[in-house]
């Protein structure tokens, strides 16, 4: 003989949601019980040189994308800066539609190579 329980849709959901809370709850406990403590530093990576060679520091990486992006591709920067970061999601959305659009023929254009056998 097979016994089947029915139980309604939102205390199901309730019971789901319910778990998954206290299950979140003891992992994120869990989480700040085991976690370090100490606090790691590492010593200034000079490329596998000396530290006599390098006399100040070099910057970082970021700084150096930044330069490279004001100095050598300023159109680009200002297309950046002016048409697609300007606060306006209706902007981003036409410059990302574009692209897609673009990257949508372009998929298009091969799939129909492919089937004709270019």
């Amino acid at each position: 003989m097979i016994i089947e329980v029915v139980m309604d849709p939102s205390i199901t959901a309730s019971i789901i949601l319910a778990g998954s809370g206290l299950t979140l709850l003891v992992a994120a406990i869990l989480y700040y019980l085991l976690k370090s403590r100490a606090v790691r530093t590492t010593e200034l990576y000079l490329s596998g040189e000396g530290e006599n060679v390098i006399s100040n520091l070099s910057p970082g990486v970021g700084s150096l994308y930044y330069g490279f992006m004001k100095r050598f591709a300023k159109n680009l920067y200002r297309v950046l800066t002016e048409s697609v970061h300007t606060g306006s999601l209706h902007d981003w959305f036409n410059f990302i539609a574009s692209w897609l659009g673009l990257l949508v023929l372009i998929a298009i254009l091969i799939l129909i190579l492919m089937l004709t056998g270019w």
